[in-house]
């Protein structure tokens, strides 16, 4: 398998948005002196002078947004990359300089060939671009076309360049259409899915929300769970792509004392299922700029019935069935979200030999201490202010674990505990992602 057929199965494996091949070739910067390049399938290509099977080629991707926290995020998914194209050999950990991360990993593919792919990541104004290094099997790494190739992904990282994107031709309502040619799909590595809501101008920075004061903080009066199915749009995570269908779900009714109702996710993934990443404690339904569109309404209920009016104009009327709420082809049960819960032990989200487990500790007295806790709201990179390890006191509220730090930021976390009894609590789910009890 050549290296450019290699390339392009990598490029038709990225879940993105369809790209413009005469944008791209408009946009593209000039190659290194002596390299070639040409836009194939919507991808830009580096070619390096030398025999066609003895020459490293380079490719750049369009910027995606990165799911959980960045290192991690970017580590699954080049190996994901590298395994589409042929079988692991040797896989190198994650390098950081400057700002630019690289996974190396060498590969096998069906013609029993060993290239190397060199995959570099960095951050641009719309997301993590990477650029992806094909070298030859046995290419000496001395050799001056690989100092050119390093030497322009550097020039290209820190001008932030990126392929432009283009905008899918129409498909079905609330999905985005594949790019062309075959998609692969690929377990979800990277953790549940975060994305930081953007703030143009190129920042990519999180902004914690601000916890409700006691006055705007409206009791719930009623939680109901439903477990079944939905149709939409639905992003299974790092290596797939967004689709269309009926997918399951889990979704939450609140029912609060004001008279607003909300319909979310219990987990990200459905697109159309506004999941609250921070939980609770910071949906402020007072303000009607909030509460005026999905996923929100007004409630009101009589003896045999609740009766919804959503903002999308919309109305849904459940019968009331013993502690149940039923409507057509869904049955609503009573849940109770965390609220006030005082835990005691260390929580670890275990990882996969080679990356660093995250931990969390906490403590009757109010109290917790940990590190790598940050991955859950989108990592360093993403989210800079919240600590990569520290200590302060925590509380449970709303469904959100709220943890003030002591040096003064405050981070809201959706947060799912497997017991209400602290003594009997054995995993947090915190934005999803699972820490579990060791002791």
């Amino acid at each position: 398998m050549s290296k450019l057929r290699i390339l392009l199965i990598v490029f038709s494996f990225l879940p993105m948005l369809h790209i413009a091949a005469q944008t791209a070739a408009q946009t593209q910067p000039a190659p290194p002196e002596g390299w070639t390049s040409r836009v194939n399938g919507g991808a830009t290509i580096w070619t390096a002078p030398g025999q066609e099977r003895d020459r490293p080629e380079l490719m750049f991707l369009p910027p995606q947004r990165p799911q959980g926290e960045t290192k991690e995020w970017f580590g699954n998914q080049a190996l994901a990359l590298a395994k589409s194209a042929g079988s692991p050999i040797s896989i190198s950990d994650v390098l950081e300089k400057d700002g630019v991360l690289l996974r190396v990993v060498q590969i096998e593919d069906t013609k029993h060939h060993k290239p190397s792919l060199a995959i570099y990541g960095y951050l641009t104004a719309n997301g993590l671009s990477a650029a992806v290094l094909a070298i030859p099997e046995g290419f000496p790494v001395q050799d001056p076309r690989m100092e050119t190739a390093k030497h322009y992904i550097r020039q290209l990282a820190n001008q932030k360049y990126e392929i432009a994107p283009f905008a899918a031709p129409a498909g079905p309502p609330g999905g985005l259409q594949s790019s062309p040619g075959a998609v692969v799909q690929a377990p979800n590595s990277g953790g549940p899915p975060f994305v930081p809501p953007p703030h143009g101008n190129g920042d990519l920075t999180y902004h914690a929300k601000a916890i409700l004061p006691a006055e705007r903080d409206v009791p719930l009066k009623g939680v109901y769970l439903f477990v079944g199915y939905a149709f939409g749009a639905t992003y299974g995570g790092v290596g797939t792509t967004m689709n269309w269908g009926q997918h399951a779900v889990q979704q939450l009714l609140l029912l609060y004392e004001n008279g607003v109702a909300a319909k979310v996710d219990l987990r990200g993934g459905n697109l159309a299922g506004k999941y609250q990443a921070e939980g609770f404690a910071t949906l402020d339904v007072t303000n009607p700029a909030v509460v005026s569109s999905a996923p929100f309404g007004r409630w009101s209920e009589d003896e045999n019935a609740v009766h919804l009016q959503w903002a999308n104009g919309s109305l849904t009327d459940l019968a009331k069935n013993g502690p149940d709420l039923e409507g057509k082809g869904e049955r609503w049960h009573p849940y109770q979200i965390a609220e006030g819960d005082v835990l005691e032990g260390t929580f670890v989200r275990k990882m996969e030999a080679g990356l660093r487990s995250q931990w969390i500790v906490f403590k009757r007295d109010g109290t917790f201490s940990g590190e790598g806790v940050n991955v859950t709201m989108g990592g360093s990179m993403v989210n800079p202010r919240f600590p990569e390890r520290g200590g302060g006191t925590y509380t449970v509220h709303k469904g959100s674990m709220i943890l003030f730090f002591s040096n003064g930021f405050t981070q809201s976390i959706a947060c799912t505990l497997d017991h209400k009894n602290s003594p009997d609590v054995q995993l947090v789910l915190l934005n999803g992602f699972p820490f579990e009890r060791v002791r």
